[in-house]
């Protein structure tokens, strides 16, 4: 339903103050409460808000979280990051689990795709997830992008302007 909402240009958005710490931290206990076989920390602040909808950036958050502990059947730890400069707060989400290969790492963010590996033994997926989180980033005037190499790991970054 999203997806179609998206396409149209008709997911509605909430524009109201947010305070991304406490956001963060909210999606990060409940994602704990959820997955007790992974430790997930929270490092720094920005002590800032933002303008958008807190319900749709906690479906990002989610998602994000939620691929992490996912793909990273072991170690169990997931950090996440919160770091502000002077115009934009950006928020990383670091997993210790497969990695994803390099010649992937821009299409993960389009409809339907999926990185099909045989060492895969995680649930499969829809690919929607990192789709629908770039564009709900996107619509709040931010950017959503990975780092990430085979075995290592990965790193998602989501970076927003201050309000």
């Amino acid at each position: 339903m999203d997806v179609s909402k998206i396409q149209a240009g008709q997911l509605d958005y909430a524009k109201e103050p947010i305070d991304i710490d406490a956001l963060v931290h909210a999606i990060a206990d409940m994602m704990q409460q959820i997955s007790t076989k992974h430790s997930i920390t929270i490092h720094g602040a920005s002590h800032t808000h933002i303008v958008g909808d807190s319900d749709r950036l906690g479906q990002v958050f989610t998602n994000l979280i939620s691929n992490a502990v996912k793909y990273s059947p072991q170690p169990k730890q997931v950090d996440i990051y919160i770091t502000v400069s002077q115009n934009t707060v950006t928020v990383s989400v670091r997993d210790y689990g497969i990695g994803i290969p390099k010649e992937h790492q821009q299409k993960i963010f389009d409809r339907f795709y999926r990185v099909s590996d045989v060492h895969d033994t995680t649930s499969p997926g829809l690919g929607m997830g990192l789709y629908i989180s770039s564009e709900i980033v996107k619509r709040h005037g931010g950017r959503l992008w990975v780092e990430s190499a085979e075995n290592e790991g990965a790193t998602f970054f989501i970076s927003l302007p201050v309000a």
